[in-house]
C-alpha cells in the first residue's frame, strides 16, 4: 500500500504548514492517509509554541476524496465503522487543537477532502477554473461519514446545506464562496498562503465549539 508523506514545516513565527503529498497523481483518503494524519496531529498536540496550522497539498489537487477501490474492498461492517470513527476522531482533534487551523485549498477538494477543510477554522481556495469542491459520493449512495454532514449544516443551515449534501454538486471555487462553503479566494498559491498566515495572526483564538 502506498504511504502518505505529510510535510511538516514549522516557521519562526510558530505556524506549522502541513503539506499532503501522496505518491502518484493525486491525494486520496485511505488507511495510510489516516495514519499520516494521526502522526501529524500527535506532533501538533506536542508542540510547545504553536501559533497556528495551515493544511495544504503539494499537488494540484488538495484531496480528492476516498480511494473508492479501497472503500469497496472493506467488506466487514465493524471494520468499516471503526475506520470511519477513527477519521472522525482525527478531524475533531484537528478542530479542537487550541490553535487556529486554516485549510489552504490549492485544488480540488471532494468528499473527505472537503470534510478535512470543514474541520479547519477557515478555508481559503485558489480561484482556479479547474478546481471543484463538493460531496459527489451521494451519486454512489454514500453520505459524508467523517462529520461533514454536521459541520456543513451548522455552517450553512439545513436549507442551504441540503442541495450540497443530496445532489452531488461539484462547485467551482467562486460558487463555493458564494454558497458559504469556503471563506475566501486567492489568485494563486503564494497569495493563498499569505492570506492564511494573515488570518491566523488576526484570529489567534479561533476555535470550534
Amino acid at each position: 500500500m502506498v504511504e502518505y508523506r505529510f510535510g511538516y514545516d514549522k516557521g519562526a513565527n510558530g505556524v506549522v504548514v502541513i503539506t499532503m503529498d501522496m505518491p502518484g497523481p493525486t491525494n486520496l483518503v485511505n488507511s495510510t492517509f489516516g495514519q499520516a494524519l494521526a502522526a501529524a496531529l500527535e506532533r501538533l498536540q506536542a508542540e510547545d509554541e504553536l501559533t497556528g496550522v495551515i493544511v495544504t497539498s503539494a499537488k494540484d489537487v488538495f484531496l480528492a476524496g476516498a480511494d473508492v477501490d479501497a472503500l469497496f474492498a472493506m467488506t466487514d461492517p465493524s471494520e468499516t465503522f471503526r475506520t470511519v470513527e477513527q477519521l472522525k476522531t482525527l478531524l475533531r482533534g484537528l478542530e479542537t487543537l487550541g490553535s487556529p487551523v486554516v485549510a489552504a485549498i490549492n485544488g480540488t477538494a471532494l468528499g473527505g477532502g472537503l470534510e478535512l477543510a470543514l474541520a479547519c477554522h477557515h478555508r481559503i481556495a485558489v480561484d482556479h477554473p479547474g478546481s471543484r469542491l463538493g460531496f459527489p459520493e451521494v451519486t454512489l449512495g454514500l453520505l459524508p461519514g467523517a462529520g461533514g454532514v454536521t459541520r456543513i449544516v451548522r455552517m450553512l443551515g439545513l436549507e442551504a446545506a441540503f442541495p450540497i449534501l443530496s445532489q452531488g454538486r461539484r462547485l467551482r471555487p467562486e460558487a463555493a464562496l458564494k454558497a458559504g462553503v469556503i471563506d475566501a479566494l486567492a489568485s494563486d498559491v503564494p497569495a493563498m498562503l499569505a492570506a492564511a498566515r494573515k488570518w491566523i495572526d488576526a484570529n489567534p483564538d479561533a476555535a470550534q465549539p
